[in-house]
């Protein structure tokens, strides 16, 4: 090979690896991507894309029948007795959310615990906006049950509170439990006007077999907007104790008092209804 001809073949891959530079640009190349690049014509994977994922705030609105809820409020049970609340609360959550056709389209195991001082709740976040119901757990479920609440930060729900939601009696999970439900008051037991001394209730229920789980309630999808959802909820505390006399049925840790225990279980599946 003569030294012309080698410097011809020379310029001639120099040419062609110039022009395979300038033609392949990688880059994104999806039009669709938020990192779209109009200039490259070699899609390299590095497309990224907006997020679906929609924020879903709970709005609760509390009542005890037909009257707001607050601790300190007297009220009455269904046997007339004047009570008074000084503590409520419960956990709320696991949703399972459905769309028209009463598919599951998403669940979580998320939850909330709810009390009476607040009314607004950072709840869950979904990536589809097509549902048209939703259904809780009222407790915690069997596997989180017997968890060590010191295993989350203390902004989640399920970690350590004060009062407690915890019992811890014995030195493995299997006999933890959250407390699902508190409920702490005074109930005028003798009619006479005044909360006297022993007049008092106290329904603390937890324990695997003791959550109850919600109807499907229906929510309305005009509250939609900018990829936020703000689900808007009644509680009415006076179904948890439905057709329970607090003159005489006062006092369950649940399993000093299963039969009370379970009544207020059961009636916890009625307490949450759309607003």
């Amino acid at each position: 090979m003569n030294l012309k001809s080698l410097h011809i073949k020379l310029c001639l891959l120099i040419f062609v690896s110039v022009l395979f530079y300038n033609c392949n640009k990688p880059g994104c190349t999806d039009i669709n991507a938020i990192n779209y690049n109009s200039n490259a014509n070699e899609n390299d994977g590095s497309c990224e894309y907006p997020s679906n994922d929609i924020t879903i705030n709970l709005k609760i609105f509390h009542y005890f029948n037909n009257a707001l809820f607050s601790l300190d409020s007297i009220y009455k049970d269904d046997f007339q007795n004047n009570i008074q609340f000084s503590r409520a609360s419960f956990y709320m959550g696991q949703p399972t959310y459905k769309n028209q056709s009463e598919s599951i389209i998403h669940s979580s195991i998320k939850y909330s615990l709810i009390d009476p001082s607040l009314d607004n709740y950072d709840f869950d976040t979904i990536s589809v906006s097509s549902i048209e119901n939703i259904a809780f757990l009222i407790g915690v479920d069997s596997v989180n049950n017997h968890l060590d609440p010191a295993i989350y930060q203390s902004n989640n729900p399920l970690s350590y509170q004060s009062p407690s939601m915890h019992w811890q009696m014995g030195i493995t999970p299997e006999s933890w439990s959250y407390l699902f439900i508190v409920l702490e008051g005074n109930v005028d037991i003798d009619n006479n006007g005044i909360f006297g001394s022993g007049e008092s209730f106290v329904f603390h229920i937890g324990g695997d077999g003791f959550t109850a789980r919600t109807d499907n309630i229906p929510l309305d999808l005009s509250q939609l907007q900018n990829s936020h959802y703000e689900i808007q909820l009644d509680v009415n505390w006076a179904n948890f104790i439905d057709s329970i006399n607090l003159a005489t049925d006062i006092s369950t840790h649940t399993f000093d008092n299963i039969p009370l225990a379970s009544k207020i279980a059961d009636n916890a599946k009625n307490i949450i209804s759309s607003h």
